[in-house]
């Protein structure tokens, strides 16, 4: 069993992630240890719920950190370096996200849906610059171009998880097929005349 509270919620998260209606037991057992041991940390699933929809805020707003730059300095260059840099920090908290974002108890939480509306905020106002810069496309709205992301961030924690993609290949795919919708068509088409 994880030893570290950070290190349990995280291991829920995958069983979870894997089955969102996994019981406290099949969650114990996923993660290496009885429902008893799982039950003195957290007396409800909704209780280990709400703990993994609290990591999954903190996990998220610290891979947000790329994402803060300042605008009146950010060129192309430091863009796309930040740009890169938060694709690969989200990688691994994938996981956390596909479970939060689909389970009904978690949604229902105000504090959860406020920290989330924050995070996308922030992350829409990244987007919103590159789109500025020239770095990713205009024609695509922020919020397209964050869900995709994030679709593709749970695609890659699937894929993983079900054993079909090497966790060293994944940040490789995600980065390839993220910027290659993403970014402009290059050379920028000329302007009409």
């Amino acid at each position: 069993m994880p030893v570290h509270e950070e290190e349990l919620l995280d291991a829920a998260a995958r069983v979870l992630a894997g089955d969102h209606s996994a019981s406290m037991v099949t969650i114990a057992a996923g993660i290496g240890t009885s429902r008893a041991t799982l039950g003195r940390r957290y007396a409800t699933r909704e209780a280990l719920l709400k703990a993994v929809a609290v990591r999954a805020i903190h996990v998220v707003d610290g891979c947000l950190a790329p994402a803060d730059l300042p605008e009146a300095t950010a060129d192309g260059p430091s863009f796309d370096a930040a740009l890169e840099g938060l694709v690969l920090a989200l990688l691994p908290a994938a996981h956390l996200y596909g479970f939060t974002s689909r389970d009904a108890t978690v949604l229902a939480d105000p504090a959860f849906r406020a920290g989330v509306e924050r995070q996308d905020q922030r992350a829409l106002a990244f987007l919103a610059l590159g789109q500025r810069l020239g770095r990713l496309r205009a024609d695509l709205p922020p919020y397209w171009i964050w869900y995709s992301l994030w679709g593709l961030l749970d695609a890659a924690a699937e894929g993983v998880r079900d054993g079909h993609l090497a966790p060293r290949e994944i940040g490789r795919l995600v980065l390839t097929s993220f910027l290659g919708g993403a970014r402009p068509p290059w050379p920028p088409p000329t302007p009409a005349a």
